[in-house]
């Protein structure tokens, strides 16, 4: 593991950790509580590509991660990589994978929800249902394990859209634990010293073909300690 920066976000002396690096790209695992680039209100707020910056120079800024998500985000050193990263995700050729724990027990195994939405479709600048002016957003979901009437998930989405697995999630009556904005149910765990709430969700893999070797790259993020500890307190330890 190479540290890249010491920064103090959800626990003591959380570091974000260097998953990947060459001279074409470099994966991080981004701590939970940290933006993944500026802010449109604080341009001042640390954020990932600021203090890549720092380090590198010029980045490029290939997909993003909402603030209180954790897990593997990309970022190009210069612009052929970046286009052709670009083009994996338009073209819907990288697989990614999220894991999350959510409220509620289905009765299925797996299942492909197929609805539209639509970004910033109410006055809390929510990703909504939307038939008729909804972009298609589509995700797959399975099922890993469950105990009483908590679910731990993996999800494939196939689309890119801002919050869809959030959205998606809550539209099924499945909404993430932790996650004030989408969830019916306002479960926090609250931080003792800068009251951050914890959403358990993570991005926990990436596949695609490198820019330079067109060879397929996997990376593979940890759990954050907080996200370990409630599959560990779920009796989830097997998936630890």
């Amino acid at each position: 593991m190479v540290i890249l920066y010491d920064y103090r976000v959800d626990m003591e002396n959380a570091n974000i950790e260097i998953l990947f690096e060459d001279e074409n790209l470099i994966a991080l695992n981004k701590p939970a509580g940290i933006l993944s680039i500026e802010g449109g209100y604080d341009l001042q707020e640390i954020n990932l590509r600021s203090l890549l910056r720092e380090k590198f120079g010029k980045i490029w800024v290939v997909h993003r991660l909402d603030r209180l998500t954790s897990g593997v985000i990309l970022f190009a050193k210069n612009s052929n990589s970046h286009r052709f990263l670009n083009d994996q995700f338009s073209n819907r050729t990288i697989y990614k994978e999220y894991r999350a724990i959510v409220h509620g027990s289905p009765m299925w195994r797996e299942k492909s929800v197929s609805l539209p939405l639509l970004v910033d479709g109410d006055r809390k600048h929510r990703t909504i249902l939307e038939k008729d002016k909804g972009r298609n957003a589509e995700t797959s979901v399975k099922v890993i394990a469950k105990k009483d009437a908590v679910s731990y998930l993996s999800m494939m989405p196939r689309t890119g859209i801002t919050h869809q697995i959030r959205a998606h999630l809550s539209l099924i009556g499945l909404p993430i634990i932790g996650d004030e904005l989408y969830g019916r149910f306002f479960y926090n765990e609250p931080h003792s010293t800068n009251n951050f709430n914890y959403l358990y969700l993570h991005a926990y893999k990436i596949i695609f073909s490198h820019p330079a070797t067109n060879i397929l790259i996997k990376i593979q993020a940890d759990f954050p300690v907080h996200f370990r500890r409630k599959l560990q307190d779920l009796g989830f330890c097997n998936y630890c």
